[in-house]
């Protein structure tokens, strides 16, 4: 017989226990949901943490940016953090996806010298660098965050190559080296394209090492970049090369006993190692400035006459033009935009003060030179560059413009005969400048440094920069030479002048060249001449020499000069091309100012 007081005595038991768990599994599920509810708001927070964080980054990007965008548009160096912010020096972008982004930089470092490798050599860059802070606040809650980082900024100027092409990669940027006689260079070469190379049937192609003693260390060792493939046959006609183009691969000496044939196509990355770091394709696009900033307008006629540099003295000559009247003449100092056309004019370095140098400075001339590949006449602005910079230091020192002397760095020289930016120059006669030799007592000299630049087709008429060489830049829309031998008479038509006696040297150039040139159309197309017509010539140069040392760099088709390549006939003969990379632009004490650059970022430490 069941005892009924043990019975319900456990059945309360049997309550309690499922009280006490109902209770635990309450509590468990309350935990749960808490939990949970904790994890939800704990991820919202993390969620909101990071949206400031991103927020804060593209403050960091916008700050690189601003930076990058100054340099591009190649303005003047500052050390000042005045980037138009508040009086804290902060940026703000208001409401970006529901934050304020401040940001601010400022400059711990003056600008120094800063080396890399590339290939088998050593690039020079000025570097800058700068701290960038950038915090966001969220308009809609508490979240906020501050991100700080350091950047170098490289400015490499492009003086540091014997060729540069530039562009998107596409046709326009492709590299012709292919000459009838032979050629023998050095220094580095770059295309963002491809690059045609073919040994004339009459002589070899070579791209050696060079030292101007003869010896060793080697202060040019060459390299060839292309952002394409290399191919060893001329573009404009499809021939193979009677002989391979040579590339020597050691930097141990100059002798050819070590060099290599390049190959009939070059298009695989593992066929680099044949060259021993000599030799790169398939390389990245470097982008490098184009020629907006040289025109009517630009960056580089406004810095002429305002350098905003104290040491770098600025002029600024704009010629008669068509349509135009007169030629205009501006100097940096004493004070920017100071006029000094009649004083020019005159021969005087202020009212009653003459000046001492070889005379006339600067003259107009109509249709006087005849450009048989422009099948026009030519209208020049001619100018005597010596005459002018002598001109310019006695200026200084005339006590009525104060009695000072040169800033130290370089002149800027900005000449155009174009009425506006828009100028097409398909006008007759063509508008162009032309450097030379004026008067008695000249010479192919300069005071300093030098950066000549213009938005005009550019002849140079006879030597240039060869006694006292000073580090020189010419810019225009093509580069023209002309032998020392050349007159004005020439007509096209009538067969062409000799620009010398065989075996002479007629010409002897030393700057580095910042032209426009004629692409190749397409594979077969028409021909544009190739790099060894960059510098256009116009005489009859067979077995002449043609000495240049310098830089030859193409950063856009020419806009101006627009004729195709020819020669015989009225066009030209070639000469005896000694060509090769001025040795002393490895030295930035010898570059000129604002000489167009390429730029890059490194990005050097960061920090939440």
């Amino acid at each position: 017989m069941i005892d009924t007081y043990l019975l319900k005595q456990e059945k309360g038991g049997t309550a309690i226990v499922f009280l006490f768990i109902m209770s635990m599994l309450g509590a468990l599920a309350v935990g749960a949901l808490q939990v949970t509810s904790l994890n939800l708001e704990s991820s919202k927070e993390h969620r909101k943490g990071k949206q400031a964080f991103y927020a804060a980054e593209v403050g960091l990007d916008l700050a690189t940016n601003a930076i990058i965008q100054s340099f591009e548009n190649l303005s003047f160096y500052t050390t000042t953090a005045d980037n138009g912010g508040d009086q804290d020096g902060f940026v703000t972008v208001s409401n970006y996806r529901g934050h304020d982004v401040k940001y601010k930089i400022t400059n711990p470092e003056s600008r120094y010298l800063y080396e890399t490798v590339q290939g088998n050599s050593i690039l020079t860059h000025y570097a800058y660098t700068y701290d960038i802070e950038a915090n966001s606040t969220s308009l809609t809650d508490k979240s906020k965050e501050t991100l700080r980082e350091k950047i170098r900024i490289l400015e490499t100027p492009l003086v540091q190559w014997f060729v540069f092409y530039g562009g998107d990669g596409t046709n326009d940027s492709d590299l012709e080296i292919t000459p009838g006689p032979g050629m023998t260079t050095w220094g580095r070469i770059h295309s963002n394209g491809d690059i045609w190379l073919r040994a004339g049937c009459s002589g070899s192609l070579r791209f050696q090492n060079f030292d101007p003693n003869g010896g060793t260390p080697i202060s040019a060792p060459h390299s060839i970049t292309a952002g394409g493939i290399i191919r060893n046959w001329h573009k404009g006609q499809n021939a193979v090369a009677c002989t391979s183009p040579r590339i020597k691969t050691t930097n141990t000496s100059l002798l050819w006993e070590d060099d290599v044939a390049i190959s009939t196509i070059l298009d695989l990355e593992s066929e680099e190692s044949t060259f021993n770091d000599f030799v790169f394709i398939n390389e990245p696009i470097i982008q490098a400035p184009g020629n907006t900033q040289f025109q009517r307008g630009g960056f580089y006629e406004l810095r002429a006459a305002d350098p905003n540099r104290a040491d770098v003295d600025g002029i600024q000559i704009i010629g008669q033009g068509n349509p135009g009247a007169g030629t205009n003449i501006v100097v940096s100092r004493p004070t920017p935009n100071t006029d000094v056309t009649t004083l020019i004019a005159n021969g005087e370095t202020s009212p009653g003060n003459n000046y001492s140098g070889p005379m006339p400075i600067i003259r107009e001339t109509t249709g006087v030179l005849n450009d048989c590949r422009e099948d026009d006449a030519v209208d020049t602005t001619d100018i005597d560059l010596y005459a002018l910079e002598l001109w310019y230091e006695e200026y200084l020192a005339d006590p009525a413009n104060g009695s000072g002397a040169l800033a130290g760095s370089g002149f800027l020289v900005y000449a155009s005969r174009s009425p506006n930016a828009a100028f097409d120059n398909t006008a007759d006669p063509m508008q162009a400048i032309r450097l030379m030799q004026i008067g008695a007592g000249s010479a192919a000299q300069l005071s300093d440094e030098t950066t000549f630049a213009s938005d005009n087709p550019i002849y140079i008429d006879g030597d240039f920069n060869t006694v006292s060489t000073q580090g020189a830049a010419i810019i225009g829309d093509a580069i023209n030479l002309l032998g020392k031998n050349w007159n004005d008479t020439k007509n096209c038509g009538g067969g062409m002048p000799d620009a010398g006696a065989t075996g002479s040297t007629q010409n002897q150039v030393r700057a580095a060249l910042f032209g426009g040139y004629s692409p190749t159309t397409s594979p077969g197309g028409t021909y544009g001449g190739g790099l060894h017509n960059y510098m256009r010539y116009h005489e009859d140069w067979d077995d002449v020499f043609s000495d240049f040392k310098g830089s030859m760099i193409g950063l856009w088709v020419s806009q101006q000069a627009t004729g195709n390549w020819c020669q015989h006939g009225d066009c030209y003969e070639p000469p005896d091309r000694e060509y090769g990379w001025d040795t002393r632009f490895g030295d930035p004490d010898f570059w000129p100012p604002f000489i167009p650059s390429i730029f890059g970022v490194e990005r050097l430490g960061f920090l939440e």
